[in-house]
């Protein structure tokens, strides 16, 4: 299942400090080139504080190119893990194959 909110943030400092302070899955992205309103997810990360995370991206992004993010709050850690997991598998972003 892909992002649950299909809202795309820009990846600023504008949007980083006012996005919410709760836990969640997300996904650093760009759009793709030929396919308007499509997006590359780069990296897929969860966290209990979206936020913080964002803010701590936009100084040391996981990899070149990033311009927006999707976020899904999940409070719940265990159900942060799967879905994170499955994004992961689903889209099989490039950050997190260079983090491993």
């Amino acid at each position: 299942m892909p992002f649950r909110d299909q809202t795309v943030y820009d990846f600023n400092w504008v949007t980083a400090i006012t996005i919410r302070e709760v836990g969640g899955v997300y996904g650093l992205a760009r759009p793709q080139l030929y396919h308007a309103g499509w997006y590359d997810i780069l990296y897929v990360g969860k966290t209990g504080d979206l936020r913080e995370r964002v803010q701590y991206w936009l100084n040391n992004p996981p990899v070149a190119g990033i311009t927006h993010f999707f976020a899904d709050v999940i409070l719940n850690e265990a159900e942060r893990t799967q879905h994170e997991a499955a994004l992961i598998a689903q889209f099989k972003p490039v950050g997190n194959t260079l983090l491993k």
